[in-house]
């Protein structure tokens, strides 16, 4: 877990954001797998508190479409 975490950690600095496509592979290992397995983790309340409070912090949505939509809505309150 912690390799992962640190691979996430990386690309969040390179890229600026923690929301990994599900396909993205980083340094040889299925990163954007990883972190959607941890999703379905959360979701079913089996993901340590200490580790869900990890990926929050470097900004990890747990409902991607959700985030995604209102990120999008909030850009459509500031063009009109």
């Amino acid at each position: 877990w912690e390799r992962m975490f640190g691979l996430l950690q990386a690309f969040r600095e390179r890229e600026g954001y923690a929301n990994v496509p599900r396909r993205h592979e980083e340094d040889g290992e299925q990163l954007g797998a990883w972190l959607q397995r941890q999703r379905q983790l959360h979701k079913i309340g089996q993901l340590p508190g200490m580790r869900a409070e990890r990926l929050e912090e470097l900004g990890v949505a747990w409902y991607v479409l959700a985030e995604r939509w209102e990120r999008m809505f909030g850009l459509l309150q500031a063009f009109q």
